[in-house]
């Protein structure tokens, strides 16, 4: 099993009903080949400007092993995102400068658990990651900020 399962939707009707409840979704893995309602869905997740990941179909088994996931997997942020103005709108209450740490690029959940986790401790407002070519706010990401999660937009 993945992460918990903490932060993917598995399915072509949950990762349909999903875009349609405008959840926040990271990025939609799609296995190369698939027809039928996978063009929907890359059809809305392109209208929402989500990023679409071809897969090999034997990639996403062994990602996602166990899973009935019917060639498509949704990643979601297991804590809504935050946005730069409520950023700003944390510095504003404290009466603070902003202290914004931005995160570009990171891949591994633990070194982002540990940026957001030592940001919160060295008091900063927020944290900012890229929607691409990143980790997400995932179950292993939530872990490794020990918490932080909590208390850092």
């Amino acid at each position: 099993m993945s992460e918990n399962n903490t932060g993917y939707i598995f399915g072509r009707n949950n990762v349909v009903e999903a875009l349609k409840s405008d959840r926040q979704i990271d990025k939609i893995f799609v296995a190369d080949g698939s027809g039928g309602s996978i063009g929907k869905i890359i059809t809305i997740a392109s209208d929402k400007h989500i990023p679409i990941i071809r897969i090999n179909q034997s990639k996403l088994d062994n990602k996602f092993p166990g899973e009935n996931h019917q060639g498509v997997v949704a990643v979601v942020a297991v804590k809504e995102y935050s946005t730069v103005d409520d950023i700003l709108e944390l510095a504003k209450e404290r009466q603070e400068a902003p202290f914004i740490v931005i995160a570009d690029e990171i891949a591994d959940p633990h070194n982002l658990g540990a940026i957001i986790r030592s940001a919160e401790c060295f008091g900063a407002h927020g944290v900012i990651i890229s929607k691409r070519r990143a980790v997400g706010l995932t179950a292993s990401v939530e872990k490794a900020a020990g918490g932080a999660l909590n208390y850092l937009p």
